[in-house]
């Protein structure tokens, strides 16, 4: 039993017996072929090479609710819940603050009040409360410059709506309407509240204290790598902080057709689930180790560059569907796609 090796497609198993006898006379002489090895024709495939990012950017993303007494703009840190919505904030940044290979650009914070009361009032309080946060992280990290930028929106109104959208209140088609109306902020609240007293009593309770958040987003830039080795050590530890470029480098180390080799492309689609490029590598790598679902699924999310036509092409052959695939290699072919053209003649070969 031996491996195939690329030498043997097409080659032949002989087998010569001599037997001899007394004195070393030969007494019969045979040649045999024994069997015959021709692989199927599996087609070259075309790997893209995405281009190097100059700068890698990602952030995170979420909302605190921070609690303040009535009318207040100061942060109580130990206050009802504000020690675990405060944790929050602080936990995204240190996740990031404390890799060695991330700098943070930028902290944004939006402050939102509820609809009840004056439109004038809330303004001051969204303005007011998003500040005391500001202070609050500055205290905590002192981030120099002008890395920590705040926004406001005095009343929440696209929140409400949502939550009433989804409710079952009686009247919540009224409301909705009402809240995409043309009628000012106050005196939508106004209406609101005197045309559905039950409705709004119960949204006061029930609604109005997730409408006063925060919501923040902290920027961050990645340094680059170019060591394979540490590429491979990132990739099975935060495999988010590669870039598809970095993938490719990783995958270069590997025999096509590997599980190692299969495994960087899948992780580099996982990471990048929408990118054309992405899925036309894993598409590849699916092909090669003979999941041809899987391809066909990638290619899917492929665009229609010369490279992922000629995939097509190549999946077709892969299916015995040899009109399609001709159809796709000529169509890549036309692109100017060299390997289109070398494959095509050998479809007609293996073929033949």
């Amino acid at each position: 039993l031996v491996p195939y090796a690329e030498w043997m497609n097409g080659s032949v198993l002989l087998l010569h017996r001599s037997d001899y006898g007394c004195c070393n006379t030969l007494l019969a002489e045979q040649v045999g072929m024994l069997g015959r090895y021709t692989e199927a024709f599996f087609p070259e495939l075309v790997y893209v090479r995405p281009q190097g990012q100059i700068e890698k950017r990602d952030s995170l993303e979420g909302s605190a609710f921070i609690d303040f007494p009535v009318d207040q703009t100061m942060i109580y840190p130990d206050y009802r819940r504000n020690t675990a919505e405060l944790e929050k904030i602080q936990s995204s940044i240190d996740s990031v603050r404390n890799d060695v290979d991330i700098t943070i650009t930028s902290v944004w914070l939006k402050g939102y009040a509820s609809p009840e009361g004056s439109y004038a009032h809330n303004k001051e309080l969204a303005i007011g409360r998003t500040a005391a946060l500001k202070r609050y992280i500055q205290q905590l990290y002192r981030f120099e410059g002008d890395v920590i930028t705040t926004d406001y929106e005095p009343e929440d109104w696209a929140g409400l709506r949502y939550y009433v959208e989804r409710s079952n209140l009686a009247h919540r088609a009224e409301i909705v309407t009402l809240i995409d109306g043309n009628l000012e902020p106050d005196a939508r609240e106004w209406k609101i509240k005197r045309d559905y007293p039950m409705e709004y009593s119960f949204l006061l309770q029930n609604c109005y204290p997730a409408l006063r958040h925060t919501d923040y987003r902290i920027a961050y830039t990645i340094r680059s790598y170019s060591d394979v080795e540490e590429i491979k050590r990132i990739m099975r530890e935060r495999p988010q902080k590669l870039n598809l470029n970095e993938f490719y480098l990783a995958a270069q180390e590997y025999e096509p057709g590997t599980d190692e080799f299969t495994e960087v492309f899948e992780t580099a689609v996982r990471m990048f689930p929408d990118d054309t490029i992405a899925n036309l590598n894993a598409a590849n790598a699916a092909m090669r180790r003979g999941d041809l679902t899987g391809a066909k699924r990638y290619l899917a999310k492929a665009d229609d560059s010369p490279e992922a036509v000629y995939a097509r092409g190549a999946l077709a052959i892969r299916q015995k569907d040899y009109d399609s695939a001709r159809r796709y290699l000529n169509e890549a072919k036309s692109f100017g796609l060299e390997q289109a053209g070398i494959t095509l003649e050998q479809l007609e070969k293996g073929i033949r």
